[in-house]
Order: C-alpha cells, then structure tokens, then sequence
C-alpha cells in the first residue's frame, strides 16, 4: 500500500508542488498546492528540512513536479517521503 495510504502519528501530510531550490544541503524550497491543514495557500513557497539521503538520488532541477509528504515538527516541516509526478 505505501505510505501514500499509510496512517502516520505524529501525521503527515501530502503536498503536490514544484521544486524550486536546494537553499542549503539540508533545505529545499517548494511552490506547492493548497494545504489548508497548514493554513498555507496554493503556490505559497515553503521551505522542507531534507536529508541528502532522500534527495541527491532525484537530482531535482527547477520546475519539477513533485509530491511529499511532510510532517510538522514545531516550527518546521520536515520531509518524509519524495517523488516525482
């Protein structure tokens, strides 16, 4: 099944968005779609802590589609799973 239909606690939420910069190694930034759970509008960009680990194999560029999922941990959404659309 995957994570995609996988209950989560602490929860984590699935975001639709594109990529738009690695800030730092453990950064990245995503224009995403509306997550009204977050209280954040469509093409908001919000800023994901990664690990190297799940992103340098996707080698993401500008522009690419992509689909989270993230989990808050206070003040910050942290990655938990990637792919490309």
């Amino acid at each position: 099944m995957g994570l995609w239909g996988t209950i989560l606690r602490p929860a984590a939420y699935e975001v639709r968005g594109e990529f738009v910069a690695r800030a730092a190694p453990d950064l990245i930034l995503v224009r995403h779609e509306t997550l009204a759970v977050l209280g954040m509008s469509a093409m908001e960009q919000m800023a994901i802590s990664v690990t190297p680990d799940q992103v340098d194999p996707l080698a993401l560029k500008p522009g690419d589609q992509l689909r989270l999922a993230v989990r808050q941990d206070g003040e910050r959404l942290v990655l938990v799973r990637i792919e490309r659309r």
